[in-house]
Formats: structure tokens, sequence, C-alpha cells
């Protein structure tokens, strides 16, 4: 259920973020709203078909190809979506706005979707190699965050010093939509990370928490009722102004301004003489064009074949994050390694700090079978290894921690 609420949050978060674009642009260009109609921010709704569709096709594809004909189906739904609920926009140009706006939206969730699966088996490298470096991937169209509410607000202040009543409804309405969601999936999610930080805490009352914390959600969002109240009731008594029609009172003299005409000068052209004494330029030899012919070729085959390149290994990238039930799916591979039994591969000679952390994962491994978290400290490491109250275990923490965090 709480899966289901996050989810939620993020299409509506998405939605609302885009939907109000197409509106806003109309109300900055279109200087007469009655062309464009009070019901445009509805029609801009339907890019919530997209993302929907999209968020559960990156999920659920286990290729790259299936996911792109996904995309494909949902872009061209989307088209005879919104030319099905356009209605007072055939009229030419607004109609061609109107679609290439939503279709050019559909097309930037559908690229983000994709950057965020793609990024999904670098976090899993990362976390396997626990790398203190890796920054994972922010996907924007996934979590409600309260600083967008000044997104909203920054439109309804255009709209209404551009006259536009529909944009700063639409605006209102959905910053209030929004805080509400920012509200329930915040709470929902920073309940989920209290809880897994103390899950190994005895008798920890999960019931209890989300109680008390339903409770405090539910007096948040009254208050914000109340506090949306008197915007909601003084919406006829809004005043708008257009910028557009403002004008200024300063008279410029612009002939005073003027340079004085000055006479055109007489007699022999220089230019035309310059350019008589120079003869006929030679034309190149004939050989120096199948030179750059050939350089052109081969700056385009070696663009062709990193480009080849770049898509076989975006193929392989989606293809390796395929998970079913959280459970991750990998593919048994054949390998060319020759192993050379009677003749071992000589090591390098390993450094000071190398030694003590191998050291440590033989250790780690000789007492524990599971593999440690990669939240988990090295003092929680030995702790769930039953090491830490030995002589040995505490000789060897005090080593790793010098190979690990000492200069």
């Amino acid at each position: 259920m709480r899966k289901l609420i996050k989810t939620t949050a993020g299409w509506i978060h998405t939605t609302l973020v885009l939907a109000i674009i197409i509106p806003l642009l109309y109300a900055l260009c279109v200087k007469d709203q009655t062309l464009v109609g009070p019901y445009l921010y509805l029609k801009c709704l339907a890019i919530l078909f997209p993302v929907v569709i999209t968020d559960l096709a990156a999920d659920k594809c286990r290729n790259l190809l299936s996911y792109l004909f996904l995309s494909a189906l949902t872009l061209a739904a989307t088209g005879a979506m919104g030319w099905a609920l356009a209605g007072s926009l055939h009229n030419g140009l607004l109609l061609l706005g109107y679609m290439l706006l939503l279709l050019g939206e559909t097309l930037f969730v559908i690229a983000n979707r994709l950057t965020a699966r793609l990024q999904k088996k670098k976090e899993q490298e990362a976390a396997l190699e626990s790398d203190p470096s890796f920054r994972p991937f922010y996907d924007i169209l996934k979590e409600p965050a309260f600083p967008v509410l000044f997104y909203f607000g920054a439109v309804y202040v255009l709209a209404v010093n551009f006259n536009s009543s529909s944009v700063c409804n639409a605006a209102l309405f959905s910053a209030v939509l929004y805080a509400v969601i920012a509200f329930l999936y915040n709470y929902v999610h920073e309940t989920d990370h209290y809880l897994a930080l103390n899950k190994r805490t005895c008798s920890l009352p999960s019931r209890r928490i989300y109680g008390i914390g339903s409770g405090m959600l539910a007096i948040y969002l009254a208050i914000l009722m109340i506090l949306t109240l008197p915007s909601l009731f003084t919406i006829a008594n809004r005043h708008y102004r257009d910028l557009r029609e403002l004008k200024s009172d300063v008279t410029i003299e612009y002939t005073e301004m003027m340079p004085e005409p000055v006479e055109a000068p007489t007699g022999e052209d220089p230019m035309a003489a310059l350019m008589e004494e120079y003869a006929d330029v030679k034309p190149a030899p004939w050989w120096l064009d199948y030179i750059f012919y050939g350089i052109t070729i081969v700056i385009f085959a070696a663009l062709a074949l990193a480009l080849i390149k770049k898509v076989y290994a975006v193929f392989q990238d989606f293809r390796a994050v395929n998970d079913e039930n959280g459970d991750i799916v990998e593919e048994l591979q054949d390998t060319n390694d020759v192993i050379n039994i009677t003749a071992p591969v000589r090591r390098r000679k390993l450094s000071e700090r190398e030694r003590i952390r191998l050291e440590y994962r033989k250790v780690i491994r000789r007492h524990r079978k599971d593999r440690p978290a990669v939240y988990e400290s090295p003092a929680e490491i030995e702790q769930n290894a039953g090491i830490a109250q030995t002589e040995n275990g505490m000789a060897l923490h005090v080593k790793y921690e010098t190979a690990r965090y000492g200069r």
C-alpha cells in the first residue's frame, strides 16, 4: 500500500508540473484568451497517460526494443488523444502549438524513464564495489518536493500580470493538490526510511509510529485546507493586468539623433581598382579533393562505429537491469578465459593497505556466511560475524580502520 501511495504521488507530481506549461505559454503568447478557451488546462492533463504507461514500461520491459516499441505506441496514442481533446483549438497555429508541446512533453517523459532505467546498473555496480564517490541519479519525475510549490507560485504571478484567469485558477488548484501529495509522499518516505534505519531495534512499535504519523498528517492537511479557503473564496475579486498594454510617457525626438547627411564620394572606386591589380585565382590540384573526400569518409566511419557501439552498450545496460518481484535477474554467459593449473598467474605485490583489507575480507567470510549490507560499518560487520569481542577481532579492527580511513 505504501509503495502504491509513493508511485501514485510521483505520477500526480509529474502530471501537475507538465500540464501547466502549455496554458502558461498560451497566456504569454496569445493576447486574446477567448481564442484559447477556459478548459485548455484540462486538455493538457492528457499527459497523465504517457506518465503512467512509460513508468510501468520502464519497470516491466526486459529489453530496450520492447520499451521503445511501447513508447512509440504511447506517443501515437497521446497524439490521438490530444487531437480528440483539442476541440476549439482546431484553428491553425493554436492546434499546432498544442500538439507539438504535448508530444514534446511525452518525448521528455520517455527519455527520462529510459535514463533512470539505465542508471540502475551503475547504482548496482557502485553498491557491490562500495564506491563512496558514487552519487545516485535524481529522477525529477519520481519524487514530489515542497520547493516545486514556488514553481506554481511563479506561474500564478505571471498569469495575473498577463490577464489570464484560467491559468491563475489552474496554478492555484494545482498548488493545493500538489501540497497534499507532497505531504503524503514525504510522510510515507520518511517513515519508511526511519524504520529501515532502525530495523534491528527490538520490538519497534511500527504500527504505533504509523498511527501517530497518520494523525499528525491529517492535522497538517486540515490546516492546509483552512489556509487555502480565503484564496478559493476570493477568486472572483482577483485583480488582473496585462503588461503588454503598458506604455511609456517618455517622448523621444528621433530627429535630433539622426546623423548629418554625408555626400557620396566621387571619382574612381578604390575597391574595384584594387581587385584589378590581382590576377585570377589558380584552381586547387585535383588530388587535394580526393584527400578531403578520404578524410571525410574516415571521420564519418569513425562516428558511425562509435554510435553503433554506444547503442549496443545502451541495449546491454537496459537488459542487464531487470528484476522480477524485487529479485535481480542475471544471465550466465560463456567465458573464453584459459585456466592454467600447472603454471599459476603471478600476482603483483600487494601494498600494506591492500594486504590488510584482503585479510579482513577473508576473516569476515570465514566467520559470516551472508554478504554484509552496504550500510554496515566495520564494527557492525564484525559484530554480526561474532569476532567483535575477541582479541584477534579487536586487533584486526584497529588495523583495518587504519588502512581504510587513515592517510
